[in-house]
């Protein structure tokens, strides 16, 4: 017993249908498209991009108007490509950082607009950056810094005395002789 060649013709048109869906959600979920919108390139170098990667975005006032599509080391310092959308003007005295989205550590490109009179246009770079930041390098100096610390203060900073041995501007204790005022 064979199938009907309507039936064959109606599980192939479910087959491929299904097959489309599944293209059209791989699509949509990775954030791929087959036509990108018309743009630019401008280029950023950075000290560190730690976490940052090809397709985070890049993003003006939290409006996202592009993608990284590119990192590398060009002369000791990362040198980062951003497509940035048609339309969206960038100007010189723009600030490139690499900030922190969510809790996951997500990286991504902020750019604040600056108020240089001159437009960037493709092939330009981004002057002014501000690099990634590195909470395990933050967490490194504080427990360093307070290993090294003396017993003074917490912090090892002495705070100055007047003549009599207090901090300035505390009360004088009552076995501190009082100094005598002379003219």
């Amino acid at each position: 017993m064979y199938a009907s060649r309507t039936t064959q013709f109606i599980v192939g048109v479910f087959g491929l249908l299904g097959i489309l869906a599944i293209a059209i959600l791989s699509f949509r979920l990775g954030d791929l498209s087959l036509f990108p919108p018309p743009s630019y390139v401008l280029f950023a170098n950075f000290d560190n991009i730690s976490g940052l990667k090809n397709g985070n975005d890049v993003e003006i006032a939290g409006v996202k108007v592009g993608k990284v599509t590119r990192c590398w080391l060009h002369d000791s310092q990362a040198r980062v490509a951003l497509r940035i959308n048609d339309g969206v003007d960038i100007d010189s005295d723009a600030i490139a950082g690499i900030k922190t989205a969510g809790l996951l550590g997500d990286k991504f490109v902020s750019i604040e607009l600056g108020g240089g009179e001159k437009t960037l246009h493709n092939g330009d770079t981004i002057r002014q950056t501000q690099s990634s930041f590195i909470l395990e390098d933050v967490i490194g100096n504080l427990i360093n810094n307070a290993g090294s610390g003396g017993s003074n203060n917490g912090g090892g900073k002495e705070q100055p005395k007047d003549e009599i041995g207090a901090p300035p501007g505390a009360a004088p204790s009552a076995s501190a002789p009082a100094k005598a005022k002379s003219k």
